[in-house]
């Protein structure tokens, strides 16, 4: 019973001191609430600014890594300012794209499919007016990805296929050029994007075209290499029609050269021999003679003379 007694009301405490202690509890839980919530980290690569709704006010953001201090009912938008990118391919299955290649037409009417991917940066100068315009924080992928589609198709238009293929640097810069340029004068975004890069991944052609690109590839590569092979023959038709000519023209040189030594030694030969006028030619015939058979016979070491003027051969021992 005495148990039970020192838990019953006590009149003498009275309800004021109850009501004390129930206060006391109330300010204490609301005295850690607002300590707790009065504070907000703000991490590395993020920006904070906060949205005052009994004011009606929103503060300039506080850049990260720090801690920042708020009331209670202040709410805290945190905003990624780190590099941020939008990747663009696929089939809208991919988990590593924000969404599907875009779809467009070429010159001469052509589909193809883009692949890309943007990558920016937001200005901490204008992050407060980027929320008070886009206060869901929707730029991304409301505004620079519609940007972006839309300035695909409007720079492919202006390029053949065979450009897409052949000039693929220029077709790049000039869609992240026309992206980059109404990015810049968007009006939701204030001019918050800074260090805008733009790459361009694929562009994807219909089976049917890749297949034909391939076959024409192919008979090119063919072309050079019969090209190629005329040349070669050429090249050796020539060379061998100069080696002709050279040596026709060596022969000729070495002819008229040996006929001239001929014709000297002959002269030599009837000078010394003093032989009477008449018998020069045949005195010639014999000297050629002698040089024919030394050709044709070089070991032969003697020669006489028949009365008939018949050569007749002696050859050496050796032989």
């Amino acid at each position: 019973m005495e148990n039970e007694d020192r838990y019953q009301f006590n009149p003498q405490f009275g309800l004021l001191g109850y009501a004390i202690i129930i206060i006391g509890v109330l300010i204490a839980v609301f005295a850690a609430v607002f300590f707790l919530t009065m504070w907000v980290n703000v991490p590395v690569g993020s920006a904070v600014v906060m949205v005052d709704p009994l004011a009606g006010t929103i503060s300039q953001p506080v850049i990260g890594p720090t801690f920042a201090t708020k009331a209670p009912w202040v709410n805290a938008v945190q905003i990624k300012i780190s590099v941020d990118t939008l990747k663009i391919w696929g089939d809208g299955t991919d988990r590593t794209a924000d969404f599907p290649t875009v779809k467009s037409f070429s010159e001469d009417q052509l589909e193809m499919d883009v692949d890309m991917m943007i990558r920016w940066r937001l200005d901490t100068t204008k992050l407060k007016q980027l929320y008070e315009n886009l206060p869901q924080k929707n730029w991304k992928n409301d505004v620079i990805a519609s940007i972006a589609r839309e300035q695909v198709r409007i720079v492919t238009k202006d390029f053949s296929t065979i450009e897409t293929i052949e000039q693929r640097e220029v077709v790049a810069q000039a869609i992240g050029d026309a992206i980059w340029n109404k990015l810049s004068v968007s009006a939701p975004l204030t001019s918050a994007i800074i260090d805008f890069e733009f790459e361009l991944r694929n562009i994807g052609y219909p089976a049917k075209y890749t297949s034909a690109i391939e076959d024409k590839l192919v008979a090119e590569q063919q072309k050079i290499q019969a090209d190629f092979n005329k040349q070669i023959i050429i090249i050796n038709a020539t060379a061998n029609a100069e080696r002709v000519t050279i040596a026709a023209a060596a022969n000729a040189n070495a002819t008229v050269i040996e006929a001239t030594a001929t014709r000297e030694a002959i002269e030599l030969v009837l000078a010394a021999a003093g032989v009477d006028p008449g018998n020069e030619t045949r005195l010639a015939e014999l000297y050629l003679v002698v040089q024919t058979l030394q050709r044709i016979a070089p070991d032969i070491d003697m020669l006489i003379m028949a009365p008939d003027g018949t050569p007749i051969l002696l050859p050496s021992p050796s032989s």
